[in-house]
This record gives C-alpha cells, sequence and structure tokens, in this order.
C-alpha cells in the first residue's frame, strides 16, 4: 500500500512536470514581459542571461543573445553547411546540406556533370522524379 501511494506521487508529480515544461511558468512570463520578448521562445536561462545582460547595461551582449536565439530566422544556416557551401563557392541558403555534400563529393572526385544537376537545381525538377499514375488516373 505504501509503495502503491509513494508510486502514485511520484508519477503526478514527472507529470505535473512535463505539463509545466509546455509552457513558461508566471515568473518566466513576466520577465520576458519586461524585456519586451516572447516567453515561449526562450528557455529559463537565456531569459535569465538577457536580464543580466540588460540590467548590467551590457548592450552588446544583450544584442547579441538577442540575435543568437531568434527562433523566427529561418534563413539561419549552421556553421557546417556554411563551411561546405564556401568549398563549393555556394550560397549555403539556395541549397540543403544533402546537395551541398553531393556537389562537394562530385567535385571532388571530377565529374563536373554531376554537381551542375545540383548546382541548377535540377533535382528538384519533377521531370527527373515523376509521380507514377494511380488508378485511374489514365
Amino acid at each position: 500500500m505504501r509503495n502503491t501511494f509513494a508510486l502514485a506521487a511520484a508519477a503526478l508529480a514527472l507529470s505535473a512536470g512535463f505539463a509545466s515544461a509546455a509552457e513558461p511558468n508566471q515568473g518566466l512570463k513576466q520577465i520576458a514581459s519586461y524585456l519586451g520578448v516572447d516567453a515561449g521562445a526562450y528557455s529559463a536561462n537565456e531569459l535569465h542571461q538577457l536580464l543580466a545582460a540588460r540590467s548590467s547595461g551590457d548592450q552588446s551582449t544583450y544584442a547579441y543573445l538577442l540575435d543568437r536565439n531568434d527562433r523566427s530566422n529561418s534563413t539561419r544556416v549552421s556553421a557546417g553547411k556554411a563551411q561546405i557551401a564556401a568549398q563549393a563557392e555556394l550560397d549555403p541558403a539556395q541549397y540543403t546540406t544533402a546537395e551541398l555534400i553531393l556537389i562537394d563529393r562530385a567535385q571532388r572526385e571530377g565529374r563536373q556533370q554531376d554537381a551542375e544537376f545540383y548546382i541548377n537545381h535540377e533535382n528538384r525538377n519533377d521531370i527527373y522524379h515523376p509521380v507514377p499514375r494511380r488508378g485511374r488516373d489514365s
């Protein structure tokens, strides 16, 4: 009986923790409101770093933390992807990581026609990857 009660209490505590992880608590919402940022876009640690930078008047750190954690910037490119694109002298925002790897490999092996296939985005063309007809489409 005692073990069942302890197990139920532990399960309740864990489920409450998971439920609260989806939405920031009231304190984090207040900090985010004070900073003028979205509470759901930043972790508790990030909000406290922003608060400390703002309180100390460190504008460069504050701006860096805001820029680094900008979740709405969809054009952000990882360092690895940028490096592969730089080696191929291409814009990393125009290609997927897989395409850049295939281009790099083809260029290293001297298969320029294969590299041009991906550089020109011909792999995204429906001519090369037709959708099969099904049912009464014919």
